[in-house]
């Protein structure tokens, strides 16, 4: 990659279309972008149910004539965080980014959600370390990280890899999981030894990042940035955790199975020294309001 690459400066007229945008993390970055004072945004969903979505399946390439005749300044592309069926990742990871990329060949800037679980395991990765995904999850995002980075000039793709993403209205995962125990067997089971090992982002707080990302792009030098949450627990601690907010005891299943994509460090300090981002929220303080929330 040269080492200066010329971006657009996006204003708050600037026109954007968040693809996805009616799912978890789309719902909220739809809200914080208007809070933001970005006047022109847009939401595309395979349901379309809110009033002015667009209706775009990434499979079915018609759809991208929407797109492409709309001329976005930058389309974010929140979709493909599926785990099941593996299928359909495949699909919106391989076919449904080459549909993308044709319909950003223009002019448009295309901000493709990725994930740190790219990197495998080991002990540190940065943007630079090289990626051996363990899962087949992680595989695809990688597919679709190097199908955009080959498809788009430097200047208009940027891959965001993002750790695990939390929030009061998320209604599946490892947190949704405990809160539901604690409220009938307490009996846990788990397909791993216990270490599992993640870092934990708030989704406010993510949405303000993407902002920041967005305030900043014309300073961005780089195809990847990691954008890492500085809370980290491994599956123990959070148990441990739940335990004492929920003020219950588990019960702790495991298998005798060493986790896949286990990274113990993994820097941002890419996107922080751009930014000078910081988070608000706190992972404790997300399971305190889990409780006030139970009683």
């Amino acid at each position: 990659m040269p080492l200066s690459v010329f971006r657009k400066s996006f204003t708050k007229e600037s026109k954007i279309l968040l693809l996805g945008g009616e799912g978890y993390i789309g719902s909220h970055l739809f809200q914080k972008l208007n809070t933001h004072g970005f006047s022109r945004v847009y939401s595309a969903s395979r349901s379309a149910k809110n009033p002015g979505s667009l209706r775009v399946d990434l499979e079915h390439c018609p759809d991208f004539d929407q797109i492409r005749n709309a001329k976005f300044d930058v389309v974010i592309n929140l979709t493909g965080q599926i785990t099941r069926p593996i299928e359909s990742c495949l699909a919106q990871n391989t076919v449904g980014i080459q549909h993308l990329v044709s319909a950003c060949a223009d002019s448009t800037v295309l901000i493709q959600l990725s994930s740190v679980g790219v990197y495998g395991s080991g002990d540190f990765a940065e943007e630079n370390s090289p990626c051996n995904p363990e899962t087949p999850y992680s595989t695809l995002k990688l597919v679709a990280e190097r199908l955009i980075l080959n498809g788009l000039p430097d200047d208009r793709r940027l891959i965001l890899r993002l750790s695990n993403i939390y929030g009061s209205t998320q209604p599946k995962g490892v947190f949704a999981y405990l809160k539901r125990t604690a409220g009938s067997d307490r009996v846990l089971d788990f397909n791993n030894d216990g270490s599992l090992l993640r870092f934990f982002l708030h989704v406010e707080d993510l949405c303000q990042a993407i902002v920041q990302v967005l305030d900043n792009y014309d300073k961005i030098k780089d195809p990847i940035l990691n954008i890492i949450g500085k809370d980290k627990f491994n599956i123990h601690q959070l148990i441990d955790l739940f335990e004492e907010k929920f003020r219950v005891k588990y019960q702790r299943n495991f298998e005798p199975v060493k986790p896949y994509d286990n990274m113990r460090s993994i820097s941002d300090d890419r996107f922080r020294n751009l930014t000078n981002f910081e988070e608000m929220f706190t992972l404790e303080s997300y399971v305190n309001e889990l409780v006030n929330y139970a009683h």
